[in-house]
């Protein structure tokens, strides 16, 4: 036995979060942690990867009891961590990130930058990857940078590494490249934890899986013997047989036209039209266009040609500010990058964007405010402690609907969704669904952008899909399959 905890029980502020938690991980074995936002997987992690320490209950690693008070000590132990939004040091280089407080020094002070480069580019090649060591982590897409913590863990010669969500901000590609470094990883013997949302990837790299609920182990079973309807029930604790609600089929008037809109490097010559009732998906691999598209019609990137208009005037935004007085909201696939406010309880994270609202002369009505951000809450069912938490305290997918009800609140006519479901468990997307289906039928503009094809199928009306910042195929919901998606997306669809 690699791992085996006992017992590991963890309370925050009076609430337990883990409640007497028995998790075991052989060598060579990839071990998925399932569950709800809230049902205690990151602060499971956090036990075994020294940033907290329980309450009580017990870590053995191989047969030795151990304590792990901090995450170099865990390192130390051989334990690393790959979490979703990597923890890379954006102005330093890939060599330097890799062996951040490790650099091999010549006379105990000489850092040999030669030998660090080497043996990154060893490892980088052993990955697959043609990364320069000298190259700038700000510079990378998000899948390299997960390849710099993945080569991390590596060059530490981990025993376990815990994986938060890898594949997230991956193309099918990516992931399947992903799938074949775990493969050796195992054939090594080393015991990878695996935390996912997508359980379409459970059957094909997953040995075994626990899920737990409400902080508490409800069943670990062979993955082989685990169909996706039973992982389902045992997360939420219920059936739930209607995952998408009925996709919008009755189109009204026109409320967006984008004609010939481009951006040097980024998209090219792109056209569509948005009206009342539908919700319009885009659907392309990494670096495809679709998240700089987003970021032009909401005034963050200046476009180089082309015209916008909302409901038949023409608009021009020269920042983030000017969209959001015109009441468009972006809700972005990276929540930390895109304005969260870590140090800020949840209620002012809600009511940021909305505040003019609550304004009367200059003076922001509290008690207003606290009543929009509750009414978010509830409708979006934020698990928190009360709205004063800080929100760096909730969960990765809790954070995510922070974030998307930030625009519930600015009461917003035009949502921009990317990768809106990133980290958001099965249970809490099905209730975002219907949240996006009810602002539609209330006659908001609805973009989604996202990497995973069944949910472009499940709720959108129509899908665009784009292929080197060109939109290559308009298909209706009627007309999509994954197939065709996909072909599109690769650029083989005529």
């Amino acid at each position: 036995m690699l791992l085996q905890l006992n017992k590991l029980t963890k309370s925050f502020f009076g609430v337990t979060v883990l409640d007497h938690v028995n998790f075991d991980l052989h060598a060579g074995e990839v071990h998925a942690i399932l569950g709800q936002n809230g049902a205690g997987k990151s602060t499971l992690v956090k036990l075994i990867s020294g940033v907290e320490q329980p309450d009580s209950g017990e870590i053995y690693l191989d047969g030795q009891l151990v304590r792990i008070p901090t995450t170099i000590e865990a390192q130390r132990l051989g334990i690393s961590t790959i979490y979703q939004e990597t923890a890379l040091v954006p102005d330093m280089t890939i060599a330097e990130n890799i062996f951040l407080g490790r650099e091999p020094k010549l006379f105990g002070f000489l850092t040999q930058y030669r030998k660090m480069k080497t043996a990154t580019r060893k490892i980088l090649k052993q990955l697959g990857y043609a990364l320069h060591p000298n190259t700038p982590i700000r510079t990378l897409s998000t899948s390299d940078q997960q390849a710099v913590a993945i080569a991390k863990a590596i060059s530490q010669q981990s025993k376990i590494i815990i994986m938060d969500e890898p594949t997230a901000s991956l193309t099918e590609q990516e992931t399947e490249r992903l799938f074949r470094m775990i493969e050796t990883f195992k054939a090594q013997g080393v015991g990878i934890i695996y935390i996912t949302h997508r359980l379409k990837e459970l059957q094909g790299i997953c040995d075994r899986i626990t899920i737990l609920r409400d902080g508490q182990h409800v069943i670990t079973r062979d993955a082989k013997h685990f169909c996706e309807k039973e992982i389902i029930t045992h997360m939420v604790g219920k059936d739930l047989s209607l995952h998408f609600p009925p996709v919008p089929v009755e189109i009204g008037a026109q409320l967006m036209q984008v004609s010939g809109l481009s951006k040097r490097g980024q998209f090219t010559d792109i056209s569509f039209d948005l009206y009342e009732g539908e919700i319009l998906g885009f659907a392309g691999l990494a670096d495809s266009g679709g998240t700089e598209l987003a970021n032009a019609i909401f005034g963050r990137v200046r476009v180089d040609g082309g015209s916008i208009y909302w409901r038949d005037e023409k608009i021009v935004f020269r920042s983030p500010r000017q969209a959001v007085r015109h009441r468009f909201g972006l809700v972005d696939k990276d929540r930390v990058k895109a304005g969260m406010f870590s140090d800020m309880p949840v209620s002012r994270n809600l009511t940021i964007s909305g505040l003019r609202m609550l304004n009367k002369w200059h003076f922001i009505n509290e008690e207003k405010e606290q009543g929009k951000a509750l009414d978010a809450v509830i409708q979006l069912d934020i698990k928190m402690i009360d709205p004063e938490q800080e929100i760096k305290f909730l969960s990765g997918g809790n954070q995510q609907k922070v974030m998307f009800g930030r625009w519930l609140v600015a009461d917003s006519d035009l949502y921009i969704l990317n990768e809106p479901t990133r980290g958001i468990d099965i249970g809490a997307k099905s209730e975002l669904y219907v949240v996006i289906h009810e602002l539609v039928q209330q006659g908001k503009g609805m973009i989604v952008i996202s990497s995973d094809i069944s949910e472009l199928i499940g709720i959108c009306t129509r899908i665009l899909v784009m292929h080197e910042g060109r939109i290559v195929d308009q298909i209706y919901h009627e007309q999509a399959t994954e197939e065709r998606i996909l072909s599109s997306a690769s650029g083989l669809h005529s």
